[in-house]
């Protein structure tokens, strides 16, 4: 779809499907070799798949009556369809995810995220009308030209969605809707149209995250965010270079591994290394990048020229 801050969107161009035969027979092997009892179609877009339709209704009918549960993690707003949701869901009705990314329709049209607020009331409105009460939707902080209004619009964009449920009269009686919003840290790529712009500063995010949280209203309404600590390494080692390697190395032999895990990960002890090291890393992402320059990725072609 071109979104200007997917890496993936540009690099593995152009869309590429595998075949309703390949699908359903991995899904079917994988299931018998593993034991699982969830199978989780994932894909940049799953829903904008040609066959999609196909795809679900094969596998409701092979795992029909095992027990075992199929989902697509997120669906696209303007690619949604209750009947397939439905299709995915069977009887339980958990949740449904959707990605609006920003919260004001500036910031989506220059991220190139081309969904709009009817897309969202759309899908909001179907999915509340078909039983569903629970709703995830995802979003960025920290992207280009943000402002806390662009913030602001994130939890008016979920108490919106809150409101429609309760606008609506078929809503199932006695249920109450909750929306979650979650909320991550945007980390500019290279080779997407956002690496040249600085990546937004620990200080500013955490401004954001408090800001977020003041601007929501509602019990219906929790709000899940990253942390900027470990969205800013992110930021420094995905546009470093060569000379980050030793960093690495000496960050491992000092107890920094299994970051991924919060309890596990020492802030602290990577940015000690840093300055043992006497490398400052918000050169790599906090500052802007001319389009002149020749960067560690330079020489890199993925092949794809528009």
């Amino acid at each position: 779809r071109g979104c200007r801050f997917c890496q993936a969107g540009m690099t593995y161009r152009p869309v590429r499907e595998r075949s309703a035969d390949q699908i359903v027979s991995s899904v079917i092997q994988g299931l018998e070799k593993t034991g699982y009892d969830e199978v989780s179609l994932t894909s940049l877009s799953t829903t904008d798949h040609s066959c999609i339709r196909d795809v679900l209704g094969r596998l409701n009918r092979r795992l029909e009556d095992t027990g075992i549960r199929v989902s697509i993690p997120s669906q696209r707003l303007d690619s949604f369809g209750v009947d397939m949701a439905e299709s995915v869901a069977g009887e339980k009705k958990g949740g449904l995810t959707f990605a609006p990314e920003a919260g004001s329709q500036r910031m989506r049209d220059i991220i190139n995220k081309n969904v709009t607020e009817e897309d969202l009331d759309r899908a909001a409105k179907a999915a509340f009308e078909a039983g569903w009460n629970r709703m995830k939707l995802y979003f960025m902080m920290g992207l280009p030209t943000e402002t806390m209004e662009d913030i602001e619009g994130i939890a008016e964009t979920a108490q919106k969605v809150v409101d429609l449920y309760y606008s609506n009269p078929r809503h199932a009686k006695g249920r109450g809707v909750q929306v979650t919003i979650s909320c991550a840290c945007f980390v500019p790529k290279p080779h997407t149209p956002f690496q040249f712009v600085p990546m937004d500063t620990e200080e500013s995010l955490q401004a954001k995250q408090k800001h977020l949280l003041e601007s929501v209203h509602s019990r219906k309404i929790k709000v899940n965010y990253h942390d900027s600590t470990t969205s800013f390494l992110e930021g420094v080692f995905a546009k470093g270079d060569r000379r980050l390697a030793p960093v690495i190395l000496e960050a491992y032999k000092r107890g920094c591994y299994f970051d991924g895990w919060e309890e596990c990960f020492k802030y602290d002890t990577w940015m000690q290394v840093f300055e043992d090291l006497d490398i400052d890393p918000k050169f790599y992402c906090q500052r802007p990048i001319g389009l002149d320059e020749v960067t560690p990725w330079s020489h890199m072609d993925y092949g794809v020229t528009h």
